[in-house]
């Protein structure tokens, strides 16, 4: 049976401040404009952006594969962190984040992903892709490029 797996950590160091870099990964909404797979999102229950608790659907793709995926904003520090949960029938699976941190004039990006997948959701999740930490390291590597080539141009 799969186990949960590791942590994927990606980062990413731009010439831009925070509040620039916070534009486009602060809100889950300006996501389509800087990931592979995620390519629209709707916020949920009358929410209107990131919030705590604040819930929106994303929809992804790989290659002709479209799938939906509802998501909870779980931490929210403008400027700081985002995080957001992935539900698949009301449990959470992974837990996505943006994380910035200062380095003088630059900023560090630092993007996560934390499987918190039950052995069962981990054996649907193989119907996606068979090996999901590489599959989401390269797409974070490619959001981050993207971020870094739209912050510094």
């Amino acid at each position: 049976m799969p186990e949960k797996a590791p942590d994927v950590v990606v980062s990413e160091v731009v010439e831009a401040p925070p509040s620039k870099v916070w534009e486009l990964v602060g809100d889950p909404s300006r996501i389509g404009e800087i990931s592979p797979e995620t390519y629209s999102i709707r916020w949920l229950g009358g929410a209107s952006g990131p919030k705590p608790g604040a819930r929106f659907v994303g929809w992804n793709r790989k290659g002709l594969l479209r799938w939906p995926t509802t998501s909870t904003i779980a931490e929210y520090e403008p400027q700081r962190i985002i995080s957001w949960d992935v539900d698949v029938v009301g449990q959470s699976v992974a837990r996505w984040s943006f994380t910035l941190e200062p380095e003088g004039e630059k900023t560090r990006i630092v993007q996560r992903w934390q499987d918190k997948r039950t052995t069962v959701a981990a054996l649907v999740g193989k119907g996606r892709t068979s090996d999901s930490p590489s599959h989401n390291k390269a797409g974070m590597e490619q959001t981050l490029a993207t971020v870094k080539r739209r912050v510094e141009g």
